[in-house]
């Protein structure tokens, strides 16, 4: 994966190298709270994470594993301590993040077991048919080319591999809009003014991120013309994930994180979709696999066919 990125994959890449170095955003699932409604929600566990959960089903380890979108390494490391798998190579678009990566990998013995290399997820270059899993750690919601990696990672992958993911799935950054944001700005608008940074809730869009959930409500779909989802387990951030940035938590009680999340629990019992899911899944086989690849391939061409005759009629 050594192709030079393009210019919104080198602009993504500017972006998290100076989140690595001077981080300026906070995850709501590293909230000890949330991450324990989070662990129930997939696992059942308030203390079993996701990973755990998926390590206890397996069967054997996978011989060797990626990590797409691998950041400063945390999946990796993790996924070698359960066992998951022996050896793993990850990829990732920022050097500050690979270069921390290496730095932990070698500072707890891993090493040789981890090997990380810079990519362009969106011009992706794979090995065929070398590996047994492939992940991806919140990093699919910031993949422009959905069709071009899925058509990548099914060539990647052996015959019984397998796809494990953490994601964000919700609305892409272009579809919200003051409708699609209006029961969270309603509970927003309800919190107390000294609780909230802003006078009312902005657009959940990382601006300094030109990448971020840039096709996110696709991902499910795309994912579903080249892979069979075997378990789908959703975690919500319907409403918390959108909140939780916006709130003064050095003012804001802890009592109101579990107010917000019963919130959430009774806006996805009404029937919404979660924006979070963790997903294992498997590519299809035979004539199905050589389909799939043939969809991935020529649908976004004919997409862009289709925009540049409307563009020009």
């Amino acid at each position: 994966m050594t192709r030079p990125p393009d210019g919104l994959a080198q602009a993504a890449a500017d972006y998290w190298n100076k989140e690595v170095v001077e981080q300026a955003y906070s995850s709501w699932t590293a909230d000890l709270q949330v991450r324990a409604r989070i662990n129930t929600m997939v696992t059942g566990d308030r203390h079993t994470w996701p990973l755990d959960w998926f390590a206890h089903r397996l069967p054997k380890p996978f011989e060797r594993g990626l990590s797409i979108g691998c950041g400063p390494g945390h999946l990796e490391r993790q996924a070698i301590r359960l066992g998951i798998c022996r050896r793993i190579d990850g990829l990732d678009i920022s050097e500050e993040s690979l270069a921390a990566a290496r730095r932990t990998a070698e500072e707890e013995g891993m090493a040789d077991a981890i090997r990380y290399a810079r990519g362009d997820f969106n011009n992706p270059s794979l090995p065929r048919n070398k590996y047994d899993i492939v992940f991806f750690g919140f990093s699919l919601h910031h993949v422009a080319k959905l069709e071009k990696l899925f058509r990548h990672v099914l060539r990647a992958l052996r015959p019984d591999g397998v796809v494990y993911f953490e994601e964000y799935v919700g609305p892409s950054a272009s579809e919200w809009n003051p409708e699609r944001l209006r029961t969270p700005s309603t509970v927003y608008a309800l919190l107390p003014r000294e609780w909230r940074i802003h006078e009312t809730l902005p657009m959940p869009v990382n601006l300094s991120d030109p990448s971020e959930a840039i096709r996110s409500s696709e991902i499910l779909r795309q994912l579903r013309v080249g892979f069979e989802i075997v378990e789908k387990r959703d975690f919500g951030g319907n409403l918390l994930a959108i909140l939780y940035q916006a709130i003064d938590w050095d003012v804001a009680p802890r009592e109101a994180v579990g107010l917000l999340l019963e919130a959430e629990q009774a806006l996805l019992a009404s029937g919404e979709e979660s924006f979070y899911s963790v997903v294992v899944a498997r590519p299809v086989r035979g004539a199905k696999r050589l389909l799939a690849r043939a969809r991935y391939f020529f649908v976004p061409k004919h997409r862009r066919a289709w925009r540049a005759v409307r563009k020009h009629s």
